[in-house]
């Protein structure tokens, strides 16, 4: 236990360290390699603390003045994050995080210090007593029984908001009264460009606040959507059991913007003229920016009839969900996931921003309501294009409270 102890305490400085000179360098310009370590750091000081955590209740020559504090504030400072967003991304956050972690490296100087000892590490005399007592082990557990699931219930969902900001570019965001969509409002000029990451479920509200909030002139809605004009799915990817059983919409059945459908040949041609001689139109125009199924590999369309036939033939959404898991458990390849990834994300992605492109020579506004985890890749395109962000909007999408009481 002393190495692992010792282990812990020389990774834990080092996760200071490296935190600081990360925000301090990331104030000049941000070094991504750096930033990869220290994530690397702080997962395994994470993993390590709880490791010591738990020690402290088996070994008792493991001095908790020192390991309760460092093993707490390894544990809140993700925790803080999720309850209190704003400080996502603070540099004045981090740095001031990153600073305490390094002055509670202070504490087992302090400790061996006042039992007439030197140094940063435990020394082997410490650990020359015995190593359990059952009176340590009760009591400790006693205080700590309530603390330890609601720190590994936080953590975990910290986990969770951390994979989805990465995968999502910020647009998807987990709390614990909710899950959070993010709208970011591009501008270039006299252009606009709304991205709007979506769900494919969530609450009504949530999708008729959306539906409202685009204003007519000159506006075209990009819409997600995958077609099947040949009729090639035999069955399909129905998400209305899943919903009803959460309790809550599908985004298809209730986010209804109102406007005229347009083709994409329409993109090619003006705008029809007002009385004044300007370009103008009168309402909003909804466009289709997506793929048809057709144009997807055999893999991914095997993939997604075989996942609508498991839900469809299931007789409960658990059922469903297992028979889906048990498919791609048999039949599912590594070489076959990245086919279908590039499917189902990247190539609807080269799609949407291929229709961008022609839009911004027609209107000014443009709104991209689309899945989160398409927007990174979008979100770069519009920055190539020149255009900087102007405002970030969030949306609560599912409310727990209601989807615990079958409210939508």
């Amino acid at each position: 236990m002393r190495n692992l102890a010792n282990l812990f305490l020389i990774l834990f400085v080092a996760d200071g360290a490296v935190s600081l000179l990360d925000v301090l360098v990331s104030l000049v310009s941000p070094v991504a390699a750096l930033g990869q370590v220290r994530v690397f750091l702080a997962d395994v000081v994470l993993v390590l603390a709880f490791t010591i955590f738990q020690g402290l209740a088996i070994d008792q020559r493991l001095p908790k003045r020192v390991f309760v504090p460092l093993t707490l504030f390894v544990c809140l400072v993700p925790i803080s994050v999720l309850i209190f967003p704003s400080l996502s991304g603070n540099s004045s956050y981090g740095l001031l995080a990153a600073s305490g972690q390094l002055l509670l490296c202070m504490l087992p100087v302090y400790h061996l210090q006042q039992t007439n000892q030197s140094g940063f590490l435990m020394p082997k005399a410490m650990f020359d007593g015995p190593f359990f007592s059952l009176r340590n082990t009760l009591v400790f557990s006693a205080i700590t029984v309530f603390v330890v699931p609601l720190v590994s219930v936080l953590l975990l969902f910290s986990t969770a908001n951390s994979f989805m900001h990465k995968n999502t570019a910020g647009f998807m965001r987990l709390a614990p009264d909710g899950i959070y969509m993010t709208e970011k409002v591009y501008r270039r000029d006299s252009k606009t460009i709304r991205l709007i990451g979506m769900i494919h479920m969530g609450d009504k509200q949530y999708y008729d606040g959306l539906a409202g909030s685009v204003a007519p002139g000159r506006t075209i809605i990009l819409a997600e959507g995958v077609s099947d004009t040949r009729k090639m799915l035999r069955n399909r990817l129905d998400y209305g059991n899943f919903a009803d059983y959460l309790g809550l919409t599908l985004q298809q059945e209730k986010m209804h913007f109102k406007g005229r459908t347009i083709e994409a040949a329409e993109l090619e041609k003006s705008l029809p003229r007002s009385r004044d001689g300007a370009n103008s139109t009168a309402q909003i125009d909804i466009m289709r920016a997506d793929v048809d199924i057709s144009s997807f590999h055999p893999e991914t369309i095997r993939f997604l009839d075989a996942l609508g036939k498991q839900m469809k033939e299931s007789t409960s959404v658990t059922k469903g969900l297992n028979a889906s898991s048990s498919w791609s458990k048999e039949y599912m390849t590594p070489q076959m996931q990245k086919v279908i990834m590039d499917d189902i994300l990247y190539r609807r992605n080269k799609e949407v921003i291929r229709h961008m492109r022609k839009a911004l020579v027609r209107y000014d506004t443009i709104v991209i309501p689309w899945g989160a985890l398409h927007m990174p890749e979008i979100e770069t395109e519009v920055l190539k294009q020149g255009f900087e962000l102007q405002h970030v909007r969030e949306r609560e999408s599912i409310d727990f409270g209601k989807m615990l009481h079958g409210k939508s």
